[in-house]
């Protein structure tokens, strides 16, 4: 039974697929049957379709490797350029203003490279990764430069030219900045054979430094792209030499336009900041220029970053936080260095890591100049401004202080200030050291009054020396010295 209704349900089922409409007309299809023309296929539309555009992105390429090479230019032109349809009569009449090479400057993008991402301005919202550097290009006011000794820098025979003249000015017989852009190609190595030579210029004799000094500067390569001239910006390491030489040193080779004004450097002695950067001032025209001349120790910079490198006296105080780039010991190696102003505890500024191609390295702070804020101007880094019989008893009051603190002065010499047994301690040493023995007075006067023989370091015995006298002045006798301001240390109890 079951067998037989099954059949059943499988004719009604069959029954029910011929059911057709009688519009409907089946008709079977033949060899004779004709199928669908070229323009109807679409498989064949398809394949004509492709066919055009391999065709036309044939033609591109072709043109495009026909193209002639765009080869760098400099920054007013040069090199060649391709063909272009002459331009309207009232452009060629045009009477365009020429560009001052001297004015050409750039602002250098520094992305991050050890740290994500940089401390930036809330009101900037398109800064938010990297930091803008403007410090590679430095051009002092026309009223700094008067009376400054100007000096023409002579270029290096067939490697470099020259757009406009190349000078060096020196500044109160002591500070030395160069002016002018240089194009050419910094190799990576010193091959003159083969026409690879690292010199660019020579400076003269009465501008050259003590010792061999390392700078960053910048490099801008131009292209013509359409007659239009776009620039890239990279860094490039320049290092002077005691005979004069200046000589250039990157990671590729390139052509570019060289600023010099990254170099400028102090071919006087200065005051031991830290390690072995040394520190230098000039006052000129009614400004103070501060300027940073070594290296520091090698050490992993990244654990460091959240500590100072080095500390600023009050008389050096920056205007604001300014950035710079340094160049580190090895080829390509920089690193991004911040000046930021501070107050209090005679402290006018430090020295801050940002960021670096290497995170182990030995930075160079050659190079770090800028000018000092108004306020700094009354000060003096040297000079503490008071008289002898005040200074003593303001040493005598930090002694006290110390002794109080650890025990002895020479306990406070070996715990606080000469950490590394060297026996003799520089100023961040010291500022580092006054701060470590929780002393909030003022570091830098404190430095002017031990160091009587302003020297750039000071020892124990000058730190432990006797300053007081068998008979201390009284408190109207320090008012008739005419002196306005007086340490607390110097005011008897009930004054203060």
């Amino acid at each position: 039974m079951a067998s037989d209704d099954r059949l059943k349900l499988l004719l009604e089922f069959a029954s029910l697929g011929t059911r057709l409409p009688t519009s409907v007309k089946l008709t079977p299809r033949t060899s004779r049957t004709p199928r669908a023309t070229e323009d109807q296929n679409s498989w064949t539309l398809r394949q004509q379709k492709w066919k055009g555009i391999k065709a036309q992105l044939a033609a591109k390429a072709e043109a495009h490797s026909a193209q002639q090479r765009i080869k760098p230019l400099t920054l007013l032109g040069g090199g060649e350029k391709p063909h272009l349809p002459p331009l309207p009569p009232t452009l060629r009449t045009s009477d365009l203003p020429a560009k001052d090479v001297e004015q050409i400057q750039s602002t250098y993008h520094w992305r991050p490279v050890q740290i994500r991402e940089h401390c930036f301005a809330s009101d900037e919202p398109g800064r938010t990764l990297g930091t803008y550097v403007n410090t590679l290009s430095f051009n002092l006011a026309p009223q700094t430069l008067q009376g400054a000794k100007p000096l023409q820098v002579r270029l290096a025979s067939g490697n470099f030219t020259a757009q406009g003249a190349v000078w060096c000015y020196i500044l109160e017989d002591s500070f030395v900045q160069c002016r002018g852009v240089v194009i050419g190609t910094c190799p990576k190595t010193h091959d003159p054979e083969n026409g690879r030579n690292i010199r660019i210029c020579r400076l003269p004799v009465e501008a050259r430094p003590r010792r061999g000094l390392q700078f960053a500067a910048l490099s801008r390569e131009a292209y013509d792209v359409g007659g239009h001239i776009t620039y890239t910006s990279s860094r490039v390491a320049l290092t002077v030499t005691p005979d004069g030489w200046i000589c250039g040193h990157s990671t590729r080779e390139m052509e570019g336009a060289i600023d010099l004004s990254a170099i400028r450097f102090c071919k006087q002695g200065g005051i031991s900041l830290t390690d072995e950067v040394t520190l230098h001032t000039v006052d000129v025209r009614g400004s103070r220029l501060v300027c940073l001349q070594g290296h520091l120790s090698e050490c992993f910079y990244v654990l460091e970053s959240k500590r100072p490198l080095a500390m600023l006296p009050e008389s050096c105080r920056p205007k604001e936080v300014l950035h710079f780039v340094t160049p580190g010991s090895g080829p390509g190696a920089f690193h991004l260095i911040q000046v930021r102003p501070t107050q209090g505890s005679g402290i006018g500024g430090d020295l801050m890591w940002k960021d670096g191609v290497w995170n182990h390295d030995q930075v160079h702070l050659t190079g770090i100049m800028y000018e000092v804020s108004a306020d700094s101007l009354a000060l003096s880094f040297l000079d503490a401004s008071w008289s002898p019989e005040i200074l003593k008893i303001f040493v005598a009051e930090f002694q006290k202080f110390l002794m109080a603190k650890f025990g002895s002065i020479d306990d406070a010499w070996i715990e606080a200030f000469d950490l590394n047994g060297l026996g003799v301690v520089n100023f961040t040493q010291f500022s580092v050291g006054c701060k470590k023995a929780g002393y909030v007075g003022n570091a830098t006067r404190l430095w002017a009054a031990i160091n009587d023989d302003h020297g750039d370091v000071i020892c124990l015995d000058q730190l432990a020396k006797n300053y007081l006298e068998p008979e201390q002045p009284g408190y109207s006798q320090l008012l008739d010295m005419g002196n306005a301001e007086l340490p607390a240390a110097a005011l008897p109890e009930g004054t203060r």
